[in-house]
C-alpha cells in the first residue's frame, strides 16, 4: 500500500518543482555573475545623467514622495519611462537599510533626513559598470567580504546611517509596494 502513495507524492513533487535561478556570485561591488533582473530592464538601466543645470532637478523627500499617486499608465515589464518617470529629482535623505537582491542589485531604502514623517524610497543599483562607483561608495558602509553567493535578497549590515544626496529619476514597481516607491540611483 506505501508504494502508490510514494508514487503520487514523487509526482506531486517533480510537477510541482520550479527551477530557480542561478545564485548571483559578487566577486567585487562592481563584478557580479548571473545577475537576472528583468523587469523594466531598459528604464532599470538607463544610463541618462542628471540635467546639468540644477534648477531642472527638484528637490523631494521620501514623505513627499510617499504620498504621490500612482503610475499615470498601465504598465508592463516591458514598459518605457511615463509621466513623473522622466522628471530628474534630488534627495538628500538618511540610509536605513541596504540589501544585495537576489538578482545582484543593491537595494538602498532612505527616510528623511530629519523628522519622523512615513515613507521610504528604495533606490536600486543595478550589477553594471556605470553604476560601479557607486556600488563600491555603498559597499565600503558594509563589512562584506567578496565573494558572495545570493539566492535571496541579503541584508547588509552598516554602522551610522550616512545621509546621502543624490539625484534620480523615479521608477515605479510593478508589484504592490505598500511603505515604497521604487527609484533607480543614476
Amino acid at each position: 500500500m506505501k508504494y502508490p502513495t510514494t508514487l503520487i507524492i514523487a509526482a506531486l513533487f517533480c510537477s510541482t518543482a520550479v527551477a530557480a535561478p542561478e545564485p548571483v556570485t559578487c566577486d567585487s561591488p562592481c563584478d557580479c555573475h548571473n545577475a537576472h533582473g528583468e523587469g523594466r530592464w531598459s528604464v532599470k538601466t538607463d544610463a541618462s545623467l542628471p540635467p546639468t543645470d540644477a534648477s531642472a532637478i527638484q528637490a523631494v523627500t521620501p514623505s513627499e514622495m510617499f504620498g504621490w499617486p500612482g503610475p499615470d499608465a498601465a504598465l508592463t515589464m516591458q514598459s518605457e519611462r511615463t509621466g513623473i518617470e522622466n522628471k530628474w529629482f534630488a534627495l538628500t535623505d538618511r540610509v536605513v537599510e541596504l540589501k544585495v537582491e537576489e538578482d545582484g542589485d543593491l537595494h538602498i531604502a532612505l527616510h528623511d533626513a530629519t523628522g519622523d514623517k512615513p515613507g521610504v524610497v528604495v533606490c536600486e543599483v543595478p550589477a553594471k559598470p556605470q553604476w560601479c562607483e557607486i556600488r563600491t561608495t555603498v559597499f565600503s558602509w558594509t563589512p562584506t567580504r567578496f565573494p558572495f553567493h545570493t539566492g535571496t535578497a541579503k541584508t547588509l549590515k552598516f554602522g551610522k546611517s550616512p545621509v546621502i544626496k543624490l539625484a534620480w529619476r523615479e521608477s515605479v514597481c510593478l508589484r504592490f509596494c505598500p511603505f515604497s516607491r521604487a527609484a533607480w540611483l543614476l
